[in-house]
């Protein structure tokens, strides 16, 4: 007769990997960490946990960030919390210990995150392995164009054939989100997300009822230039997306698709931001973008871009 074990389950969200499982996500780590060090992007190990003041400071305050922290007391009663995202270790790192080294910083990365998700708990990992890489104190296209292609490279090398990267400038909606009130911009924000149309077209009349529908390759530029071509500021955005799509090759522009309706990390990123998709996948394999904001909040101004791979998403969807 088989005993049944006393021991609890793993807690929902935390996973446990054997055998072809574990090599598959310890092979990529190693291939993209080659490549990231051949790019010139020199590997660091943040802590596991920090001060959870770090990654709110990261977010900008936001309270959803606090809310999706695993946090918990250390000894002297400092709430301290598992690492939610690399870049604002990066960040702390950057403004501290390597704050007299000079600009450009290229950093890269590779471990566990810790998120939880109070709205969808038990349906999504809280613990994530990640690699990815960051680009710091360099504010023009060049970087930019230099994340991306690192971005295209490191999936590449996982054996994936086709994929797409979806790129996005946040410049494109913010203008037009900021003439609306904050509860406006909320409700608005949402009618994006779901892409309801007849609900955008009564609350929101203007671009905002045309540009979140535009997904494509450059003809996309074009479209939405004429969309936001009265919006003021929004200009500078289609200018930065035409760059970068001169700049890449035509092997790279093939994976590229420029997508104007994506409206999540609007209040994180100040540029361009980027999600990469495979088949198999149900969610995204990577995502990144500009965020000259952040590295000031931790004393040290500088323009940054940077990208972060899920593998565990990878190794599951990948062949």
């Amino acid at each position: 007769m088989t005993r049944r074990s006393s021991i609890a389950p793993i807690p929902p969200g935390a996973l446990d990997l054997t055998g072809a499982a574990v090599r598959r996500r310890r092979t990529l780590q190693s291939r993209m960490l080659e490549r990231l060090e051949a790019a010139g992007y020199e590997e660091i190990i943040p802590p596991t946990f920090e001060y959870a003041e770090v990654f709110v400071r990261a977010g900008g305050g936001a309270a959803d960030i606090a809310d999706r922290l695993i946090r918990f007391l250390d000894l002297d009663g400092k709430l301290l919390a598992l690492r939610y995202d690399f870049t604002a270790s990066v960040a702390r790192l950057a403004a501290t210990k390597l704050a007299d080294r000079p600009t450009p910083l290229r950093l890269s990365y590779a471990g566990k995150v810790f998120r939880q998700d109070p709205e969808r708990e038990g349906r999504r990992p809280r613990e994530i392995l990640q690699v990815g890489g960051e680009l710091l104190g360099e504010g023009g296209v060049v970087a930019d164009v230099e994340v991306l292609r690192l971005a295209l490279a490191l999936v590449g090398s996982a054996g994936v054939a086709e994929f797409q990267l979806n790129l996005g400038h946040v410049g494109a909606l913010a203008p037009a989100l900021a003439a609306l009130s904050l509860d406006e911009r909320a409700a608005v924000r949402r009618l994006i997300d779901r892409k309801d149309a007849a609900g955008l077209a009564a609350a929101a009349p203007g671009p905002l009822t045309e540009l979140p529908f535009i997904i494509g390759r450059r003809e996309a530029l074009d479209r939405a230039a004429r969309v936001i071509d009265t919006a003021p500021g929004s200009n500078g955005a289609i200018a930065r997306l035409e760059a970068i799509d001169t700049a890449l090759s035509g092997s790279e522009r093939h994976h590229v698709v420029y997508d104007f309706g994506e409206v999540r990390g609007l209040d994180y990123y100040t540029g361009i931001h980027f999600e990469i998709f495979i088949a198999g996948a149900g969610t995204a394999v990577g995502a990144g973008g500009r965020y000259d904001d952040l590295m000031g909040r931790f004393g040290r101004p500088l323009p940054a871009v940077g990208l972060a791979l899920d593998l565990d998403a990878l190794a599951a969807a990948a062949p």
